[in-house]
């Protein structure tokens, strides 16, 4: 067990921490010297597609910082996903079961400069802890997050997480519940539905669903290229096919539906 400790996951910390947990319950909070003394460090060499070229990184494994910080609990059937929240408030979600295969880092240090290289349109310093993947199809196009400036890490269902944003009573095999499982893997890092989310971006269900002001091949060609209309953060999803897009408007029409 390890010892529980306030934290300061600035990235300006020479020992920066992260907290854990479950179910938005806070199980624990580990820092960096912590780390290193019960983990093995590797040397992370990979095509970074944050940076668009070579890097070189400190690091663990992060299966091995998810067993650190819950032991058997990482193992527990209840806990389904699993949400990496930035010091900005940025979340991004993915299935727990992707963290425990090879190829995923949480890194804290960057050897090619001796210091954070200024990431991103915005130049964000990624520090202090960094996940990143070397599997050539490890890429958030297949759901594999890539956040920077991890703060907390949180195991969870994510229905029960998340209530507002599950389409409940939709049959699994349906088009809203397609929809649903593209938001969660690739939309709810930065938007939110009916407040629940993320806060980048705008919400698509509150006050008013996206559906009911913005017509459909408009908010499908914005989803595909958002950067052809303005300058955002959003990202391009060009790999999105016309199901996809159809997939998610059904979603977005179904959650208007059962809005509260």
């Amino acid at each position: 067990m390890c010892l529980f400790v306030p934290l300061n996951s600035g990235s300006a910390d020479n020992n920066p921490g992260l907290k854990f947990l479950t179910s938005g319950k806070a199980v624990d909070g580990i820092t960096l010297d912590v780390m290193k003394s019960k983990l093995r460090t590797y040397k992370v060499e990979l095509y970074d597609i944050e940076y668009k070229k070579d890097k070189r990184y400190s690091g663990f494994r992060v299966e091995d910082v998810l067993r650190l910080a819950y032991g058997d609990r990482l193992d527990n059937p209840d806990y389904t996903d699993i949400a990496f929240t930035a010091l900005d408030g940025y979340e991004s979600v993915s299935v727990l079961p992707k963290m425990k295969e090879e190829g995923g880092y949480i890194v804290f240090e960057d050897l090619d400069t001796g210091h954070w290289e200024p990431v991103g349109r915005e130049q964000a310093n990624p520090g202090p802890f960094y996940l990143v993947w070397t599997g050539k199809t490890q890429t958030p196009e297949n759901e594999y997050p890539w956040p920077w400036q991890i703060a907390s890490i949180n195991i969870m269902r994510f229905p029960d997480q998340y209530p507002h944003v599950f389409p409940a009573g939709a049959r699994t095999d349906s088009a809203a519940y397609k929809g649903y499982e593209i938001f969660k893997g690739r939309c709810v890092r930065c938007h939110s539905m009916s407040q629940q989310g993320g806060k980048v971006g705008p919400d698509l269900n509150a006050p008013k669903s996206i559906v009911t002001y913005r017509p459909e091949y408009i908010i499908k060609e914005f989803i595909k290229h958002p950067s052809q209309y303005r300058y955002t953060q959003m990202p391009d999803h060009t790999d999105l096919t016309d199901e996809d897009l159809n997939n998610l408007i059904a979603y977005f029409r179904y959650m208007n539906g059962i809005k509260k």
